[in-house]
């Protein structure tokens, strides 16, 4: 489904009046909450319900209750379109739209946003071309891809680990993310990294692990999937030579640490991941709270209240949750924009956002995670 199609949709969108809408205040989520990206998805989606029951439980918000409507996308841009349409039709009127899931789904959803004038808030994507393009109605609260690469080559420069190879594909975006690296290694003197690059059509492993032995690396930096970093991971291991040094292996966000143990097994152990948020075990207020509120609810399980991403999406509804209210009782789509990009600096323990006007990108918040022995997470 192209967007051309949607257009008489934009148009009607467009020349609707955005008044107070009477009733419940509705929030709506499309995600992955099916198939590849659904630990994400699924995962924000149970923070958010959780953050927006205890406040229901509460009152609500100036006496008024959220209603949470999350619908699974499958990551399929299609349906995220027709996702979005369906919730900015319903009767009394959506006033945001949060946690949408990926660039694509995001930066296809987004005219949609912007002809209805509704928030489009925290969607679950790093992508550093998406944040750089400034628009009215869309806020960020998670960071860039970028912000989780400078982290971890600033952390290997303080560990002392110079000699880096960095498995990327080999199209445009793994092309300027290598350039990221190799302008980091030049401005601190390191020696240049080993790029190793796949075709994402026909990727052959065994090749890019023979290439990182080849190039005698320390560290690997993955820039790429779960997928492909396990099975780097098991290659690695095919071509391991008695007495050679193991190899440090660092991955973006978007590695999951579950989809990377089903992958590699216990190949996995040492991997380090960045993440988006603090330690869902730590012990600030934010995460304290957190914890709480998924055990309110009858359905959290013990790796719901341990989830990052269910975490982020506690967060995210939280920021929002509070705009409303400094929107005041009679908030519509505009005030909450207002009210959105009036928040100024919000700081939660270790996470802090930041936004204000011609500024919707929240947090540049990176911690890492190892994968323990026992292929649990630890910070």
């Amino acid at each position: 489904m192209s967007l051309a199609l949607h257009a008489p949709l934009l148009a009607q969108l467009a020349a609707t009046p955005h008044g107070r809408p009477a009733g419940k205040l509705r929030i709506a989520q499309s995600a992955s909450l099916s198939g590849p990206q659904s630990d994400a998805g699924l995962g924000f989606s149970k923070g958010a319900k959780a953050a927006f029951a205890a406040v229901n439980a509460a009152g609500g918000v100036h006496g008024r209750l959220i209603e949470f409507v999350s619908e699974d996308d499958g990551d399929d841009v299609n349906r995220t379109l027709r996702n979005t349409e369906q919730f900015l039709a319903m009767g009394e009127g959506t006033l945001a739209l949060i946690g949408y899931t990926g660039t694509a789904s995001t930066k296809a959803a987004i005219p949609l946003a912007k002809a209805a004038g509704v928030v489009m808030f925290a969607p679950i994507t790093g992508s550093d071309d998406l944040q750089a393009e400034f628009h009215p109605h869309v806020f960020f609260v998670r960071g860039t891809h970028s912000d989780e690469i400078l982290k971890i080559l600033q952390h290997l420069t303080t560990i002392g680990s110079q000699r880096i190879g960095v498995l990327h594909p080999a199209d445009s975006l793994g092309q300027r993310k290598m350039a990221l690296v190799m302008d980091f290694a030049s401005r601190h003197q390191l020696p240049v990294p080993k790029s190793v690059a796949y075709d994402t059509r026909s990727p052959d492993m065994t090749v890019a692990a023979k290439a990182l032995r080849e190039g005698q690396v320390q560290t690997v930096l993955h820039l790429t999937s779960s997928q492909y970093s396990g099975q780097l991971l098991k290659a690695l291991d095919g071509v391991h030579e008695p007495g050679a040094a193991a190899l440090n292996h660092y991955g973006v966000s978007n590695i999951n640490a579950t989809d990377l143990v089903r992958v590699a097994g216990k190949s996995a152990h040492g991997f380090v991941i960045a993440k988006r948020v603090p330690n869902p075990a730590g012990t600030s207020t934010i995460v304290a709270e957190f914890r709480g509120a998924m055990q309110a609810q009858p359905s959290a399980s013990k790796a719901d209240v341990a989830s990052a991403a269910a975490l982020e999406g506690y967060i995210a509804a939280r920021l929002l949750i509070k705009a409303l209210w400094n929107a005041g009782p009679r908030v519509d789509r505009a005030a909450l924009r207002n009210a959105l990009e009036a928040l100024g600096r919000q700081e939660m323990g270790t996470f802090a956002v930041a936004y204000g006007p011609g500024k919707h990108r929240g947090s540049s918040f990176v911690d890492l995670a190892m994968v323990r022995d026992d292929m649990t997470v630890a910070r």
